[in-house]
């Protein structure tokens, strides 16, 4: 996000809280010299979806009645602003083109404009960081939560791995959940417990899948970026892939099925999360998704300093693997251990193999559609590093996996089978057996087909 669009975000969240929304949103919106354009950029800021009304006090209305309705914005990544082919070239292409994954951004036949091509984006968001001219932004839905809060309803943030260093080298999580409840939110939870659950069903899926030398699994862990490109691209490897939601879409459903009428917002560094929380067989699960980088906004725009903040403590329930799923290997390191603990009779079996990048998970796809094996458990991560190298993580990635790293490995629970906590989640959801687990019907499975 550019500057100037921060700047009026945390304006806008401020207001919001004050009770003065109203007015700023005017006021925002006569600074722009082309009123309709600044109009669509508040409104993408507000996340809503509205019709553009040519009277103003009607608009504002419009938009205050779509974040009390949740008339939330379907598209993710939003082409803002007409943009030329004057803009940096990197080997023939803009800037923005040349960080696309999936060659999604079309130029227009006179040269003069781009498109994006909805049915090849898959909303990574590079090209908004690409951008110097803030042509491109994602579609932010920080109001409608905020709505939720003045509702007095269940909120709770469910936090990815990645978190871990984000926002302070010696911030932790019991100070994060402090912060977050300061904002509204009734609590925070870690993914990463969903992601040890995840792991127990992986190799067990593993187990189910691989037999001999030379079959394969591919995880479906964690990355939505992975997953497209799987369903979209490299189809034919679908029935290799292990039929796993992702830990944030667990998590969600772990938290409904014990209370109902709780509303669940996932808080991480990736922009393509937004999107397959929208996806068809997902849909409901999570009612909302945050980036780091709107969270420190909102954090500043609401003067919450986290590293002042005492903490909030909580029962430590995440294990060492599931808190490693942020950084690229973390998946295959926390379904190794299960297997090494669960399933000693197919060590010899598992070689794992992880590639992260865009650029790099396609070529590992395309070699395995040609008949190319590599390892018996393919994990892949749309992102350099993987979480910690998403576009929205705010601090490096050599920095995000050594926090998260540190976290990790110093998590009392070194292998979540060996969790009375874990155990007991699992019972309050009607789970008594690991093998239930991979149950079709199961609420941690979805189809890839």
């Amino acid at each position: 996000m550019k500057e100037q669009y921060e700047t009026m975000y945390k304006q806008l969240i401020d207001a919001y809280y004050k009770g003065k929304f109203e007015e700023t949103f005017e006021s925002l919106m006569n600074t722009f010299e082309n009123k309709n354009q600044g109009k669509e950029i508040l409104a993408t800021l507000c996340g809503v979806e509205v019709e553009l009304e040519a009277n103003d006090h009607a608009y504002i209305q419009s938009i205050v009645q779509g974040i009390t309705s949740q008339q939330v914005r379907s598209r993710i990544v939003q082409k803002l602003k007409n943009c030329g082919s004057d803009c940096e070239q990197v080997e023939g292409k803009s800037k923005c083109q040349s960080v696309c994954p999936f060659d999604a951004i079309i130029t227009s036949e006179d040269g003069k404009d781009k498109w994006i091509d909805e049915a090849l984006c898959m909303s990574c968001g590079r090209c908004i960081n690409a951008c110097d001219s803030g042509n491109y932004l994602e579609t932010l839905q920080f109001f409608p939560v905020a709505e939720l809060f003045k509702q007095k309803q269940k909120v709770i943030a469910i936090v990815a791995p990645a978190i871990a260093g984000q926002f302070g080298k010696d911030v932790t999580l019991d100070q994060l959940r402090e912060a977050f409840i300061k904002v509204g939110f009734t609590d925070m939870v870690e993914v990463a417990v969903a992601a040890d659950i995840l792991s127990v069903k992986e190799a067990l899926e593993f187990d189910a899948h691989v037999h001999k030398e030379g079959d394969f699994m591919i995880t479906s862990c964690c990355c939505p970026m992975w997953v497209a490109a799987l369903r979209k691209v490299y189809n034919k490897l679908v029935p290799e892939v292990s039929p796993s939601v992702s830990p944030m879409i667990a998590m969600a459903r772990v938290i409904k099925a014990i209370d109902p009428e709780a509303k669940v917002v996932f808080i991480g560094p990736c922009i393509a999360k937004k999107a397959e929380a929208k996806e068809p067989d997902l849909v409901g699960d999570v009612d909302y998704v945050l980036t780091f980088a709107e969270t420190k906004l909102i954090f500043e725009a609401l003067q919450i300093e986290v590293d002042e903040c005492i903490g909030v403590p909580s029962v430590d329930y995440a294990a060492t693997g599931g808190r490693l799923y942020a950084r690229t290997g973390g998946v295959s390191q926390a379904v190794w251990d299960i297997i090494d603990q669960l399933l000693p009779e197919k060590r010899k079996l598992f070689t794992a193999m992880q590639v992260d990048g865009m650029k790099d998970c396609k070529k590992l796809l395309e070699e395995l559609e040609e008949g190319e094996k590599h390892a018996s458990f393919i994990e892949g991560m749309g992102c350099k590093g993987g979480c910690v190298g998403g576009p929205k993580a705010i601090i490096p990635t050599l920095e995000g996996r050594e926090a998260v790293n540190e976290v990790a490995y110093d998590s009392p629970i070194k292998i979540p089978t060996h969790s009375e906590v874990l155990l007991g989640l699992l019972k309050k959801i009607g789970i008594n057996d690991f093998n239930e687990l991979t149950d079709k019907h199961s609420m941690f499975e979805r189809t890839f087909q």
